[in-house]
């Protein structure tokens, strides 16, 4: 992220708090979707993948510094998989070095030759979105940067996203790597996603690794750049509780921005109400360059419609499948959980069964039995790559045995006669 127009920003604050309060309870009021002041702006429910709101959430774009959520999710992985601990030590490279003193980027002060754990890295990368922080991420799970963006692009095509370029991770225009690049990029290349990819990227990121929310929610901590000295790294996400743009009614608890020339500012935010988590994306807010909240304020008024113009319906469906030549000639079949939708307030959901004929015994438990298709109101009826969408499955409930013979031969003559 470019640290050069925090400063200036920070002038514009003050005056910009009066204006969006003002376009907030503006926001409230409205009774259909909002058109966000930004190139791009998405909603999803972050359990089922539904997307909720859209203004051009399939525009490719660049996306800042939002890319450390794939580098972070990369780093968790390796730290499951036991290839990484936190505590593991990760040696500053010439490249972190040269990078981190470079004071129109957004950083913290390494030391030459130092060293540090994932822990502190990983803790830097989120929270003040510092650059070399996420580069030394990357050789640390990958060996060096150029292995990093090889396994960054397979993640990205095994969730199904195939449109992205992605050239580093940090996030930077190339440019400012001072020739560090990917082989075959371009001196001004970075990487470019589409709102409805990030998405997809911070919905695997808080499924897989929850934890990662308990470091986005912090809004600073402290550095300690050696043994003797220390520095504040603080949050810019200025939407988090007690922040200069945060919502009373919003409790956002993540995730990233990211801002280059090109990329604008951007946001990829989360928050749970009324137990519905949400999942947004807001890239290239317009008055970005000039009001430090734009990317927040334009977030809220995504977060508001969908709370205020949705309600979440709870569907539970269930059937009796016959069984041939079993014990029992029926057993039950439903969804492995309950069904959780959101719907324009005042619509409904239903749904249709569509079983197979009949299960042969012996069968067991949570066999497959057919699925579930479930009718949304028009405009919800879109999910992200990779969810189930609305045709789930239903499944047997109990084993069941096959009948003896005997049992056979009786039904059979009580059928004839």
């Amino acid at each position: 992220m470019k640290n050069v127009k925090r400063v200036v920003l920070s002038f514009l604050v003050v005056f910009g708090l009066v204006a969006s309060s003002m376009q907030a309870m503006t926001v409230q009021a409205a009774t259909t979707s909002p058109q966000v002041d930004a190139k791009a702006g998405l909603a999803v429910d972050a359990n089922s993948g539904q997307i909720l709101y859209q203004q051009n959430a399939n525009q490719v774009l660049p996306i800042g510094s939002m890319t450390k959520l794939i580098t972070v999710y990369l780093t968790l992985q390796a730290i499951q998989q036991g290839k990484l601990h936190w505590q593991s030590k990760v040696k500053v490279t010439d490249q972190a070095y040269q990078l981190t003193k470079n004071t129109e980027l957004t950083n913290v002060p390494l030391a030459q030759n130092g060293e540090y754990t994932i822990k502190t890295l990983y803790q830097a990368a989120l929270i003040s979105s510092a650059n070399s922080a996420a580069i030394l991420l990357g050789d640390a799970f990958a060996g060096n940067q150029t292995k990093a963006v090889d396994q960054m692009r397979a993640l990205l095509k095994k969730w199904g996203i195939q449109d992205a370029t992605i050239v580093n991770t940090s996030g930077l225009n190339n440019e400012d790597l001072e020739g560090h690049i990917y082989p075959g990029s371009g001196e001004k290349a970075e990487n470019k996603m589409t709102a409805e990819d990030m998405a997809i990227v911070a919905r695997h990121l808080i499924d897989d690794f929850p934890q990662v929310l308990q470091t986005t929610k912090l809004t600073k901590a402290t550095f300690k750049a050696t043994a003797t000295t220390t520095s504040d790294m603080t949050t810019w996400n200025y939407m988090l509780p007690g922040q200069q743009a945060a919502v009373s009614d919003l409790p956002v608890d993540g995730l990233k921005t990211g801002t280059t020339d090109a990329a604008g500012a951007c946001f990829t935010g989360t928050v749970t109400k009324n137990g519905a988590r949400l999942i947004t994306v807001v890239m290239h807010a317009n008055q970005g360059d000039d009001d430090a909240n734009a990317r927040f304020t334009e977030t809220a008024k995504i977060m508001h419609a969908v709370y205020q113009q949705n309600q979440q319906v709870t569907l539970k469906p269930k059937a009796t499948v016959k069984i041939k030549t079993g014990q029992t000639t029926t057993t039950t079949a439903k969804t492995k959980q309950a069904l959780t939708y959101w719907v324009p307030k005042g619509q409904k959901a239903t749904y249709k069964l569509r079983l197979k004929t009949t299960l042969a015994a012996p069968t067991k438990a949570q066999t497959k039995a057919g699925v579930a298709e479930v009718t949304l109101p028009a405009q919800t009826r879109q999910f992200l790559k990779g969810s189930t969408g609305t045709k789930v499955p239903v499944y047997t409930q109990k084993a069941v045995k096959k009948a003896s013979i005997g049992q056979q031969i009786n039904r059979l003559w009580q059928h004839l006669f």
